[in-house]
């Protein structure tokens, strides 16, 4: 008889500021894709990489078969603090294209919630290793209505 697979989710919430800045294009084309999130300023011909912030949201969400003598699949209180331990305390309060990697030295890499995701996955699936689930699933919302999730596919 198959065991049961129970996935459990956790949520957490962190404050960050970034801007989105392609420097292999002029300040006209960045304006045009990235609009007011493109670090230049309609109003001001001399901004340059200004930043704005957000409150983002992370729900992840792993899976197991229960643990036969405690009945969970990975105890909340655990979770949590693999989140803080690699999302939190990586993303809180910064300042992501200056401060966060692997954004700081790259340039190229865009601070979007899509790539802040697969930056996310790699390291909580990494700190998820030693606790035997599987990571499932993270979703990333950017403002309260528009998010982006992940689920490890890969072409």
């Amino acid at each position: 008889m198959p065991k049961p697979i129970v996935e459990i989710t956790k949520e957490i919430t962190f404050e960050a500021a970034h801007y989105l800045h392609n420097p292999k294009w002029d300040r006209a084309k960045n304006l045009d894709v990235f609009k007011k999130c493109s670090g230049y300023r309609h109003d001001d011909p001399k901004a340059i990489y200004y930043p704005h912030g957000h409150s983002y949201r992370l729900r992840v969400t792993v899976k197991a078969t229960p643990h036969p003598e405690t009945g969970f699949v990975m105890d909340f209180k655990a979770l949590k603090t693999v989140l803080e331990a690699n999302v939190f305390n990586q993303f809180d309060h910064r300042f992501i294209n200056k401060e966060v990697e692997p954004f700081k030295d790259n340039p190229n890499f865009q601070t979007t919630v899509e790539n802040l995701l697969l930056v996310m996955w790699a390291n909580i699936k990494l700190a998820l290793q030693k606790e035997k689930v599987i990571l499932s699933e993270i979703s990333l919302w950017e403002t309260p209505t528009s998010f982006a999730t992940y689920r490890g596919e890969k072409k």
